[in-house]
């Protein structure tokens, strides 16, 4: 019976990889996919599974949560992906929900923008706003699409229209160019 000595095959093929690396460790590599993108990727971390909280003079206004989310190391800017965001009143109770395919959120201005079948459901009346796309900007009490909306009343009524606006309490909230019918889907 002979016996095969892996360390005989495998010792030699190592010491040719390991010489061939080494001699590689010395280069330096600049250019497009070089060491130099390398390190900026890293200073931008990809988060997954992210879960943050918006405030207003230090009082909680809101959750932000993702599948994953891209940060930059240069801005305050977050790329969301399978986004959802919480809205709450005064008293911490949920005033509305968000969610979308995608969006971006300034973690210091609070503003958001969601993309890809947004659906905006307001938990104070029970309605359902959908669009493609749903802006949030708090510093002018604002919430607003400029793309084709459906609102959908709690009893059943459906608005369509060419956008929407609604202050951030969602009391105002303003179907432009209403069409189609108003009453109850079944």
């Amino acid at each position: 019976m002979t016996r095969i000595r892996s360390r005989s095959v495998v010792a030699p093929w190592a010491l040719a990889v390991a010489v061939v690396f080494l001699g590689a460790c010395g280069e330096e590599v600049n250019g497009p996919g070089g060491a130099t993108d390398q390190m900026e990727a890293l200073e931008s971390p990809i988060v997954f599974g992210m879960m943050a909280y918006m405030s207003t003079d230090g009082v909680r206004t809101g959750r932000v949560e993702a599948d994953t989310a891209y940060t930059y190391a240069d801005s305050t800017k977050v790329d969301l992906r399978r986004m959802t965001a919480i809205f709450f009143d005064e008293d911490g109770s949920e005033r509305a929900t968000v969610t979308g395919r995608e969006g971006e959120w300034d973690q210091e201005t609070n503003k958001m923008i969601a993309r890809g079948d947004v659906v905006l459901l307001i938990h104070t009346d029970g309605s359902k706003i959908e669009s493609a796309e749903i802006n949030y900007d708090p510093s002018i009490d604002r919430v607003w699409s400029d793309s084709a909306t459906v609102r959908t009343l709690a009893d059943g009524g459906v608005q369509r229209g060419s956008s929407f606006e609604s202050d951030i309490e969602f009391e105002n909230i303003r179907i432009r160019d209403v069409r189609g019918s108003t009453g109850r889907v079944f």
